[in-house]
C-alpha cells in the first residue's frame, strides 16, 4: 500500500475517571516506569483512605492511564485544594484525559467545600503552563523547598522543589456548561 491509497483508521475508548482502587496501584507503576515512585502513590491512597486527599485515575478498558492526586489537608485552612501529581501514559496523552482529570480533581474538592484550587509546576517543565493557563490557572508565586522518598530498594532519595505556584477559583458551572464540555470517549488525534 503507498502513500496515495493509505488510509487512517481511527479508534476511540471509553474513559471512566474514578477514585483509585488498591488494586490499580501496581499499574500505576506503568511498567516499571514510575516503580521508584511506590511510595508516593501508597501515601497518596492512605490519604484518600483517611478523607484528607483523593487519588483519581482514568482508567481506559480496565487500565488507570492517569491519575492526579488531591491533598485536601496541606492548606485546607485556606479552602484550598493542592492538585499534584497529574500523568497520563504516553500513548494517552493529547487525548482530553489530562483535561478531564484536572476537571474530576476541581469537581472534587468543590465537593470538599474549596473554594480555590493550586498546583505547582516544576520550572524546567514551563511547557505545561500554557495547559494550566488554558484551564483557567494563574500564577500566583513561587516555592522551592524539597522532599523525600524511599525506592523499593530502601534508598532514600531528595529532590528539590523550585515551582512556579498556580490557582485558579472553583465556581459551579452553570447547567447550560456541564456536560457537553467532556465527551465519554477519547477523540481522535487532531491530523
Amino acid at each position: 500500500m503507498d502513500a496515495a491509497t493509505a488510509s487512517q483508521d481511527v479508534i476511540t475508548l471509553p474513559v471512566t475517571i474514578r477514585p483509585a482502587c488498591r488494586t490499580d496501584l501496581p499499574d500505576l507503576e506503568w511498567f516499571g516506569l514510575h516503580t521508584p515512585h511506590r511510595e508516593i502513590l501508597a501515601t497518596a491512597f492512605r490519604a484518600q483512605e483517611r478523607g484528607a486527599g483523593a487519588l483519581l485515575v482514568a482508567e481506559i478498558n480496565g487500565f488507570p492511564a492517569g491519575q492526579i492526586c488531591i491533598d485536601f489537608q496541606r492548606k485546607r485552612h485556606l479552602r484550598r485544594a493542592t492538585l499534584w501529581a497529574l500523568r497520563v501514559f504516553q500513548p494517552f496523552r493529547n487525548r482530553g484525559v489530562a483535561t478531564r482529570l484536572m476537571a474530576a480533581a476541581e469537581d472534587r474538592a468543590l465537593g470538599r467545600g474549596c473554594s480555590e484550587s493550586e498546583l505547582g509546576v516544576d520550572r524546567d517543565n514551563a511547557g505545561v503552563l500554557a495547559f494550566y493557563e488554558r484551564l483557567g490557572y494563574e500564577l500566583r508565586g513561587n516555592e522551592r523547598g524539597r522532599y523525600s522518598y524511599r525506592t523499593p530498594a530502601g534508598d532514600l532519595v531528595q529532590v528539590p522543589i523550585d515551582q512556579w505556584i498556580l490557582r485558579k477559583p472553583l465556581l459551579r458551572p452553570a447547567a447550560w456548561q456541564t456536560g457537553a464540555e467532556f465527551a465519554s470517549v477519547i477523540p481522535p488525534p487532531a491530523l
